[in-house]
Order: C-alpha cells, then structure tokens, then sequence
C-alpha cells in the first residue's frame, strides 16, 4: 500500500497519472502511482478495467479525495 510519504506529499490541485492494478469490485479498484498503491473508489458510473491508464487530480487531502482530471465525478480513497 501507499507510504506514509507519498501519502502526506499530495498537495490540492496536484495531477497525478496512474495504472489500474486489479478492479476489486465495480465501484472500487487498487491503482499504482509509480510504485505507491491505493485503493480508490470509483463514483464515475465507468467501468474501470486492469491496465487503464487515468490521470487524477487531488481535490482534497484530509480526506484524501481524488477527481478524474477532465470530469466531474469524484473518485475517494478508502
């Protein structure tokens, strides 16, 4: 899982590119940002599939919540 590092390096605004490892469910899905996994949850109505690139957008650190950059669904780390 996501080091305490990378996880307190997140600042709001901040885009990141990731790499869908597994699809846990149809509404969730552990994704890779370069080595650090996290498992997000998928609010978008898209299926995600494993090996999908997505590109997110930290829209707020405490809780960490992410956005599919380009869209207005919310994608949260649980």
């Amino acid at each position: 899982m996501a080091s305490t590092a990378f996880l307190k390096s997140l600042q709001k605004g901040q885009i990141l590119k990731a790499k869908v490892e597994e699809v846990t469910s149809p509404t969730s899905a552990l994704c890779n940002f370069q080595g650090e996994l996290l498992l997000i949850a998928n609010q978008t109505g898209k299926s995600l599939q494993v090996g999908d690139p997505i590109t997110l957008q930290v829209i707020s650190v405490n809780p960490l919540q992410f956005e599919i950059f380009n869209s207005r669904k919310f994608e949260r780390v649980i």
